[in-house]
């Protein structure tokens, strides 16, 4: 009995098994085939089945994207070579069904192929959560195993959907407060665990970036922040325990105060020393 096919969304194709289950569906559900076995086709060399054709599927390597899932794979194709029966002609004894020899390996591989085409037609047409990636290359073989079976073998790279849930479960407990930040030089909004306690509104210095999650030693590539909102429930972190850094204040109180300190161009514009509040001179140079 054949059995069901899903066409749409619904199935989750990230997940290992139901890519599986998805080609050995298919594999069933075809005419032609008669068994379906899954792993490496080396395996079955000293196996034997009652009936054949024979589908083999393999998952060879998987990479993951932003938002997807590729697997490369590899599916099989095979059936029993078979003596012929004598049917040469004249006096040369050439056979030529469909060509010369003295086995049906032709004609496995014709029916084998397009069996193959249909697999591959049907994933490609008839399934709204898989995409093909390029080319389907086939490699026929006749001798490949010590038990007789030819045919052809598919390989292709296979895209599908991952929305990679990242509530589904909690993977730190991290030990201090969530803020939402907001970058001073562009803008742009984190969640980010402070490593202590701030408020809204706070202008800080932090010598991480949640963006790329570089630690610097030094007091070099410092970055200025606000914190604009809070949050509590939530595991999307963009970073963990960052640091509210006093060089010389955990509150500037604005962006531009803050930027003055980190990120000082040329003296004109440096404050002469840490610690003389908000009021503090500018160096200067020596001859002015």
């Amino acid at each position: 009995m054949p059995q069901q096919i899903v066409h749409n969304t619904g199935v989750n194709y990230s997940l290992y098994y139901n890519v599986l289950n998805y080609f050995k569906t298919i594999m069933r559900n075809h005419p032609s085939i008669q068994s379906v076995t899954y792993g490496d086709i080396d395996m079955i060399d000293d196996k034997q089945y009652p009936e054949y054709p024979l589908g083999n599927i393999l998952i060879t390597d998987t990479s993951f994207g932003t938002s997807t899932t590729t697997f490369t794979i590899q599916l099989i194709v095979a059936d029993k070579q078979k003596v012929l029966n004598n049917e040469s002609s004249g006096s040369t004894n050439a056979q030529t069904i469909p060509f010369y020899g003295i086995d049906d390996m032709v004609d496995i591989h014709a029916n084998t192929l397009a069996i193959l085409n249909d697999l591959t037609a049907y994933t490609q047409r008839g399934v709204a959560g898989f995409e093909i990636n390029g080319d389907i290359i086939c490699t026929p073989f006749s001798d490949r195993f010590n038990n007789g079976l030819a045919g052809w073998s598919a390989t292709f790279e296979l895209t599908t959907h991952n929305d990679k849930n990242r509530c589904l479960f909690f993977l730190i407990n991290p030990s201090g407060s969530g803020y939402i930040i907001e970058d001073c030089s562009d803008g742009e909004r984190y969640k980010a665990v402070l490593a202590t306690s701030g408020s809204i509104g706070q202008v800080f210095a932090s010598r991480w970036y949640p963006k790329s999650n570089r630690d610097v030693d030094t007091y070099y590539d410092l970055n200025c922040y606000t914190i604009v909102d809070t949050f509590e429930g939530e595991d999307d972190y963009d970073y963990v325990n960052l640091p509210i850094m006093a060089l010389p204040y955990t509150d500037f109180g604005t962006c531009e105060y803050c930027e003055l300190w980190t990120s000082p161009q040329i003296w004109g514009t440096t404050p002469q020393n840490w610690s003389s509040g908000p009021n503090v001179a500018f160096r200067k140079w020596i001859y002015d």
